[in-house]
């Protein structure tokens, strides 16, 4: 094989690989107006959209919409029992949809609503245990509804009903922080990037298994610093989508263990923007709506995109040109790669998406020892492309 290849058709592989991953507009004009800060949820097998600000107007909103395809949008409510708001955030619990906190243009609140329907809003508590606030996240776990930070907080508090909440940390480990991401993934919960102010922004990463003591994955993940992104979990990985880094992003990043991300797409077919709202619902996950600098300011399109089609089954002809060896293969004890010189690290992962080793490269052939790896199939990795080559270790 040819190992010599030059940096430019390497860089052209890359973006071949990283078109594979293709986001489809359902919508440029969905019923619902444009809109910021707005949250969704899946809920009776549609997807909702639920108040939200538009930035060019300063308008505020609590209409409740649903859609079963993304296209066609249904209003539940033009007016929610709850205030006017943004930067709320929602959740599905209880077979109810959750409306807590955020910024009602004048304040911040620390309300909680419910409705079995989106169209009946009963509140759960007009003062909730924690404190008023913009920007928190919260998520369902163990039965539980957990809400994380917001403003300049960085407490955790949780409640089985809506009404009654515990705090569960006044300071976790990660630094106060809103606007920043929360998912559940491999039954744990997760906080990622956020920030305190507008140029004081996060790219770390954050999990825990009860709440209150919490572990970093990593403090400075591959992507930038922002926030306003949006994160879901689907096909067994949790995702990083747009955000606002000192400009409106529109890339894409995902990772299995919340330390290695892979970069999907640097630019999606959807336009850079922030305070967007995702879901996945249908089998692919979703873009709705968000916030950016070019008129009209707000969007109200929606997008939907059904993973990295392709990478995986074209990914090994891609490898062969650009890591240029790795020997033995299958291996016991020791591998020898040969990497181009724009490689700085080789890492391998099991089967599961776990990294497993890391190693610099220093030189164009590198030696990496495999002591204390299991015999079994794992993949090589340059870097944090998506990139990959099947190795096979045994005993």
């Amino acid at each position: 094989m040819n190992i010599y290849k030059p940096i430019a058709l390497i860089l052209i592989l890359i973006g071949s690989l990283h078109a594979q991953m293709t986001w489809t507009q359902a919508t440029a004009n969905a019923g619902w107006s444009k809109r910021a800060g707005h949250t969704s949820v899946v809920f009776d097998n549609k997807i909702w959209v639920i108040g939200g600000d538009e930035h060019s107007s300063s308008a505020y909103y609590n209409d409740v919409w649903h859609s079963s395809n993304g296209i066609n949008w249904t209003q539940a409510t033009a007016n929610a029992g709850w205030q006017t708001r943004t930067h709320h955030t929602s959740v599905v619990f209880d077979n109810k949809i959750w409306v807590l906190g955020g910024w009602d243009n004048t304040s911040t609140r620390n309300d909680v609503w419910y409705s079995s329907d989106g169209i009946n809003w009963t509140q759960a508590t007009a003062n909730a245990g924690w404190s008023a606030r913009s920007g928190p996240k919260a998520v369902v776990f163990n039965d539980k509804i957990w809400l994380m930070g917001g403003s300049t907080n960085n407490d955790v508090w949780y409640s089985t009903d809506g009404a009654n909440w515990t705090q569960a940390t006044a300071s976790a480990q990660w630094p106060v922080r809103m606007a920043h991401t929360a998912v559940v993934f491999d039954n744990k919960i997760w906080v990622i990037g956020g920030c305190v102010t507008d140029n004081n922004r996060y790219n770390d990463v954050w999990f825990s298994s009860d709440g209150i003591n919490w572990t970093q994955a990593t403090a400075n993940a591959s992507w930038s610093a922002r926030y306003g992104h949006t994160s879901v979990v689907f096909d067994n990985k949790m995702w990083v989508m747009g955000g606002y880094d000192g400009s409106y992003r529109n890339d894409v990043w995902y990772s299995s263990d919340g330390v290695t991300w892979i970069h999907a797409l640097t630019n999606a077919q959807w336009s850079g923007r922030a305070i967007q709202a995702s879901d996945v619902f249908d089998n692919k996950m979703w873009i709705i709506g968000g916030l950016t600098t070019i008129y009209p300011y707000s969007y109200r399109d929606v997008w939907y995109s059904t993973d990295l089609n392709g990478i995986e089954d074209n990914t090994q002809v891609l490898v062969d040109r650009i890591l240029s060896d790795v020997y033995p293969n299958p291996a016991s004890s020791e591998i020898c790669v040969h990497c181009p010189s724009s490689a700085k690290k080789v890492n391998i992962f099991n089967v599961s998406g776990k990294m497993i080793k890391e190693a610099d490269i220093f030189n164009e052939y590198t030696n990496i020892s495999l002591k204390g790896i299991n015999p079994g199939i794992y993949f090589l990795q340059i870097g944090n492309e998506a990139v990959t080559k099947k190795l096979v270790i045994t005993k």
